[in-house]
C-alpha cells in the first residue's frame, strides 16, 4: 500500500492478525489482513489510528467482509467453470501461464499490482489454460477475465 497507509496488529478473539490498513480518507478503505485484500466501509467520520508496527491496538469495530465478486462473477463461472476474473483492480505484473499448459489447483497464474502490493493469482483447479486473456503491463478491472480454461 502507499505511504498513507498504517500496519497494526489486531486481536480478535484472541487471534492475532497482522492489518494494513489503507487511505481512511478514501471509500472503500483496501485493508489487506494477513496477506489477504478486504473493501471495508467505515461508516462515520474515521478516527486516526495511533500504533507502533508491532503493537496491539484496539479499535472499534468495523465489519470486514471478503471482496468478492457479484454472484454471476464469481472467480471460476458456475455455469462452465472455465474463467478466472480479476478479483481486484490493478496492473498485471508477470503472466506464468501459457496456452495449453496444464495447471494443478493452486499454481501461479498471473500477478496483479494494486496499490503497490502484488497479489498472486492462482489456479482455482486442475485443468488445462486454454487462453490467456492478459498480458504484462495491461490494466485489469474488477471481474475482467484473465485465464480462460479448456
Amino acid at each position: 500500500m502507499g505511504n498513507s497507509s498504517q500496519r497494526v496488529v489486531v486481536k480478535v478473539n484472541g487471534q492475532e492478525y497482522l492489518v494494513e490498513v489503507g487511505d481512511l480518507n478514501t471509500t472503500p478503505v483496501i485493508v489487506v489482513v494477513d496477506g489477504h485484500t478486504y473493501e471495508v466501509v467505515v461508516e462515520g467520520q474515521p478516527t486516526e489510528i495511533q500504533a507502533k508496527p508491532t503493537a496491539t491496538v484496539s479499535i472499534p469495530p468495523v465489519e470486514i467482509t471478503p471482496h468478492e465478486t457479484p454472484k454471476e462473477q464469481n472467480t471460476i463461472t458456475a455455469a462452465s467453470e472455465a474463467r478466472v476474473l480479476a478479483p481486484l483492480p490493478g496492473d498485471i505484473v508477470d503472466v506464468k501461464v501459457q496456452p495449453g499448459q496444464q495447471v494443478s489447483t493452486g499454481d501461479s497464474l498471473c500477478v496483479i499490482d494494486a496499490m503497490k502490493m502484488r497479489n498472486e493469482i492462482r489456479s482455482p483447479r486442475d485443468g488445462r489454460i486454454a487462453n490467456v486473456e492478459v498480458s504484462v503491463g495491461q490494466s485489469v478491472d474488477y471481474g475482467d477475465v484473465l485465464i480462460v480454461f479448456e
